[in-house]
């Protein structure tokens, strides 16, 4: 029998004091059975020769080896060896730890923890619960290791190792993470830490089934998705750098998002946004609900109404209820309301019936709208985006860049993310791009030569706007399917236009009763549609802010205030 079943340590420091404690395990049957306790957690030290184990870790093992102990012993023929290396386990684990155990014993009872004993709550495996993040969002997440570390202003924390399902933009699979719990004095009540383990949570059964229910959400929206978003998203400033690496700051995002973290990581190969890398790829169709309770509770996409790639929690993420009779709320000839509809629903990102003689040339679908501003040229647009129920990803030329070679590349990502998305896109007041060339502004001809040399090759869905209906290049001329010019509006145009947006009022507030003098007399100022839209919106907000339904002496009133001679246009 070898008596030596394990070696105790003691590092001393230069003051005398125990640093650190070492274990190494003599004992072959010992170690296997420390193995078979451990199986599957990374980073053990008992395959090494000598075999090793931290000392927490044999603390973390009294359960399993005390229960282990007890199963050898009542058997008929006992192996006394195995006895006496689990006795030699246990013996040093209550005397080593014996002080530790009683402070957890007592602290228990009233569900406490004191931070120097941090580290017994969480034997490697365990599900932990935070909701440290910048979305402060729920997370549990499989803890590894830890260790009481100090920061340079002499502050202690217990720094955490932990692992998590998520979704790198490459694959799906486990990633590290990590988590600080700040010193504290005294006891504490251990669901108040930053980080706890998910199964003293006080109401552990409901937030286990919430999390494996958006686990299964989360492994959905994998696929490249259209989405509503209401709430907090994250995104690099690239404009502050902090120790080598671009601020990650918070935005508010609100209405449609595309949840892509493939494209995301194309269009941001450098980005932090992109941790945790995956290290053990997962396939998502095979995952446990232990293993779907550790996704991560956020996504990389991007915001359209933002244009901002970010980071999307994927509690505030809900399907997309498209419109589907917006097409009823345009003020437009029927006829040219058919064709823009028919067009557009019939074409389809892998080409048309129709291909040109080169390969990848002609599969676009591109159209030209003009008129005065507030016609109705982007409404149309965003009325076509939601009868064809496709996102509708919209940019003005100034956005695009000033120099060539930043347009160059600013309309290389638009043109293939709205091909890849099968977005609408719509470059508004592209002017720029369409004027004429002539022989002397030679920055204004290499614009207009980039943008037509990327429509030739575009795949999906254009509309351009224009104020300038006659200063159209000849080359565009035989790159743009269909054309259409608004008229500025007239009285009967903008009675329509009034009747659709006061019908169009918040949900909680009650239709507005105007009789059809009322209207009349609102179309008889000469508005354009921008302008009665945002009088109509600026009324229903006082209206509601004041606890009253809305009048036409409301509307009259702020169109007083923020309509430039109004006595004049009546």
């Amino acid at each position: 029998m070898n008596k030596t079943a394990l070696v105790v340590r003691r590092i001393i420091s230069k003051q005398g004091m125990v640093a650190s404690t070492e274990v190494d395990i003599k004992s072959n049957l010992l170690r296997d059975v420390l193995l078979e306790i451990w199986n599957g957690v990374e980073g053990l030290q008992l395959n090494k020769t000598p075999p090793m184990i931290n000392p927490e870790l044999l603390f973390h093992s009294l359960p399993s080896l005390t229960k282990r102990l007890a199963a050898e012993d009542a058997k008929d023929v006992p192996d006394k060896a195995l006895i006496h290396d689990l006795g030699c386990a246990l013996e040093f684990i209550n005397e080593d730890f014996g002080r530790a155990m009683a402070s957890l014993a007592s602290l228990s009872e009233h569900d406490e923890i004191t931070f120097d004993l941090v580290w017994a709550l969480f034997p490697p495996h365990t599900i932990a619960f935070t909701k440290d993040n910048m979305l402060k969002e729920a997370q549990a997440m499989r803890f590894l290791s830890g260790s009481y570390e100090k920061r340079q202003d002499g502050t202690s924390y217990y720094s955490m190792k932990l692992q998590m399902i998520s979704h790198d933009g490459q694959e799906l699979g486990w990633g590290d993470s990590s988590l600080e719990i700040n010193g504290f004095e005294g006891a504490k009540k251990v669901h108040h830490l930053s980080c706890f383990p998910l199964s003293v949570h006080p109401e552990e059964d409901t937030t286990r089934a919430q999390l494996i229910q958006r686990g299964r959400n989360y492994v959905q929206l994998l696929e490249t998705s259209c989405k509503e978003y209401n709430g907090t998203a994250i995104t690099e400033d690239r404009k502050i750098v902090i120790r080598g690496n671009y601020k990650t700051v918070r935005f508010y995002a609100r209405g449609r998002i595309m949840l892509d973290p493939v494209t995301f990581r194309q269009q941001n190969t450098y980005s932090d946004l992109l941790s945790p890398y995956v290290s053990v790829p997962a396939k998502a169709e095979s995952l446990t609900e232990n293993e779907l309770l550790l996704c991560s509770h956020c996504m990389l996409g991007f915001s359209f109404a933002q244009k901002k790639w970010g980071v999307f929690a994927i509690s505030k993420v809900s399907d997309v209820h498209w419109n589907a009779s917006a097409f009823d709320k345009l003020v437009m000839d029927l006829k040219k309301r058919d064709l823009v509809h028919s067009l557009v629903k019939s074409h389809r990102n892998d080409g048309a019936q129709f291909d040109d003689i080169v390969q990848g040339k002609g599969k676009g679908l591109v159209g030209l709208l003009s008129g005065s501003p507030g016609v109705g040229k982007t409404l149309t647009a965003e009325v076509v985006s939601e009868v064809t129920q496709r996102p509708l990803y919209m940019v003005s030329a100034g956005e695009l860049g000033t120099r060539v070679d930043e347009v160059d590349e600013r309309l290389e990502m638009v043109l293939e993310i709205t091909r890849r998305w099968g977005c609408l896109l719509l470059i508004d007041e592209a002017d720029v791009f369409l004027q004429k060339r002539d022989g002397l502004d030679l920055k204004r001809n290499s614009l207009v030569s980039i943008f037509l040399r990327r429509l030739e090759y575009f795949q999906g869905i254009l509309i351009m706007t224009t104020n300038r209906k006659g200063s159209i290049d000849n080359a565009f001329e035989s790159r743009i399917h269909f054309k259409l010019h608004y008229d500025d509006l007239d009285e009967t145009s903008r009675a329509a236009v009034w009747t659709n947006c006061l019908d169009s009022g918040p949900p909680q507030m009650a239709k507005p009763n105007f009789s059809e003098e009322d209207i009349k007399g609102l179309a008889k100022l000469k508005l354009n549609g921008r302008q009665i839209k945002n009088a109509a919106a600026c009324a229903f907000s006082i209206a509601m802010e004041d606890g009253k339904p809305l009048t036409i002496e409301g509307i009259r009133m702020i169109l007083d205030i923020v309509v430039e001679d109004v006595q004049e246009g009546n």
